[in-house]
């Protein structure tokens, strides 16, 4: 390609995420990364390389400086949208503006205000790139109010984390009316976003981040994920001031939430809490697809009793190798005998084939019921209704149990996470990444009661799952050790601190 001066069209993708987002021709295409991975140029030049893919135009040409030859011209817009004016201005122009100068082509706008940018460049095939960007932001206008009458290509919208659901919503709507179709219409139509890691409760994480490779797929979405910036396999880190200095200066100066998130690249982390599993690592611990399970191995099932009961499906392999299949949460006041119809379904629509199924519940889902009057407890309740056996876990102390979850996310085995979560499991998916947490002490900002986990809705499957993996063997060790600390007069501490050691493997 060749181009007029001063505009910088030579760029290298920063890493293979990257390039895969280049290379994606999804109609809805995403690269989230964290803070300086280079995701909003790529976007930019993703942009600008469906611009010159656009078809030629087929009435307009457009003369060639020094040359009597009038040569075809690919025309697009695209549509650059914003949360606010002031960070559009701050963060996104600038960006644009190391690529694209005011002084190359015509730029109409003022600071603080939408504005508007029209570039040309020749390529090597004799044809003329007309390319205009539009620059808008939402700022407290209903986005309708903002985006109608916008007939672009296509969008990019750029920090999609910090816009409101209604934006995406209302862009698919509107992308892939420029040029007109007496023009030849888009070659290529739709959205291009960039974004951080997304809060647990935002509409991107629950839409997008939660959704398996397929479910992307069907709906026509590529979303690429880069690694973190302190991962062996980061992106962007030889353009950054400092190198990998730059991430560790955050990591050593910001609070936890942010480091997370932003550093990191881990989505769900709020300052609300402290996860309880922070080793936890959605790129790594995910698995790509739905798995079904082996069938000639036992399937546990975790049970958790209580007015939210849980219930979640593992397979711990020969290898050591854990997979989690499925879960299963109900609503609040949801009595022994409907839960174990509702497991009795799951059962039979999920698990037809495996012969042997093993139910391990909360130890104290065994009493309560007055035995001498005929009564039943929870166990026996369920155990009948889903036509399992049901035995309780090996222990109730919330330390162990979170360690029996802990062991496996921080091991390899053949290379490969020991802990693997089907991403059907949305509820412990959630809980994983950081609504499964320790509260914050009233007052302090840095200090966690890390003795209980706070009861929310994904804390019920979690403590299922405790209960089914400590039951597979993995608190044997802990308890072993424990009772070895504790004839020398120590113990365990009652949280563990973060550590992830997928660090230095992609994670």
């Amino acid at each position: 390609m060749s181009a007029a001066p001063h505009i910088r069209l030579g760029w290298k993708a920063p890493g293979p995420v990257a390039d895969r987002f280049m290379r994606d021709e999804a109609e809805i295409v995403g690269i989230n990364g964290p803070i300086g991975s280079g995701k909003t140029t790529a976007a930019i030049m993703k942009g600008v390389a469906k611009a010159s893919r656009q078809a030629p135009s087929r009435t307009l040409t457009s003369p060639v400086p020094d040359s009597t030859e009038r040569w075809p011209v690919r025309r697009a817009r695209q549509c650059v949208v914003r949360d606010t004016y002031r960070q559009l201005w701050r963060s996104t122009m600038p960006s644009w503006f190391s690529r694209f100068p005011k002084t190359i082509g015509s730029f109409t706008g003022a600071e603080n205000a939408p504005a508007s940018h029209v570039i040309t460049f020749a390529l090597r095939d004799r044809t003329i790139v007309e390319l205009q960007t539009d620059f808008l932001a939402i700022g407290d206008q209903a986005v309708e109010d903002v985006l109608r009458g916008y007939e672009p290509t296509w969008f990019y919208l750029n920090e999609m984390d910090l816009l409101a659901q209604d934006v995406f919503t209302y862009a698919i709507g509107r992308y892939g009316r420029f040029p007109p179709m007496e023009d030849g219409g888009p070659t290529w139509s739709g959205i291009i976003f960039d974004c951080n890691a997304p809060e647990l409760d935002s509409w991107l994480y629950e839409d997008l981040f939660l959704a398996t490779p397929d479910e992307l797929a069907a709906r026509n979405i590529g979303l690429h994920r880069q690694p973190g910036g302190l991962d062996a396999q980061a992106e962007n880190v030889a353009h950054l001031p400092g190198g990998r200095a730059y991430y560790e200066r955050q990591v050593a100066n910001a609070e936890d939430w942010y480091v997370q998130r932003m550093v990191h690249n881990k989505p769900g982390f709020s300052r609300s809490g402290k996860p309880v599993y922070p080793e936890f690592n959605d790129l790594l611990h995910v698995a790509s697809a739905d798995h079904g399970g082996v069938a000639a191995l036992p399937l546990i099932v975790g049970l958790d009793a209580g007015m939210s009961p849980a219930a979640t499906f593992a397979q711990r392999l020969p290898s050591g190798l854990w997979l989690i299949l499925d879960e299963l949460a109900s609503e609040p006041g949801t009595g022994p005998r409907r839960f174990g119809e509702m497991l009795a379904q799951r059962l039979r629509d999920r698990f037809p084939d495996f012969g042997t199924v093993i139910g391990i519940c909360d130890p104290s889902a065994l009493y309560g019921a007055d035995k001498k009057a005929g009564e039943k407890d929870w166990s026996e309740i369920v155990a009948a209704q889903a036509g399992i056996a049901i035995r309780p876990g090996p222990t109730n102390d919330p330390v162990s149990r979170w360690e029996a979850v802990r062991r496996p996310l921080t091991m390899l085995i053949d290379g490969r996470p020991a802990l693997q979560l089907n991403p059907r499991c949305r509820v412990l998916r959630s809980g994983f990444n950081a609504a499964y947490r320790f509260r914050k002490i009233t007052g302090s900002t840095s200090r966690f009661n890390t003795d209980q986990a706070e009861k929310t809705a994904e804390s019920h499957p979690h403590d299922a799952l405790q209960y089914g993996m400590s039951w597979g063997g993995e608190d044997v060790a802990i308890r072993q050790r424990r009772g070895a600390e504790q004839a020398r007069g120590t113990s365990l501490p009652a949280y563990s601190p973060a550590y992830d050691p997928y660090a230095q493997a992609g994670g």
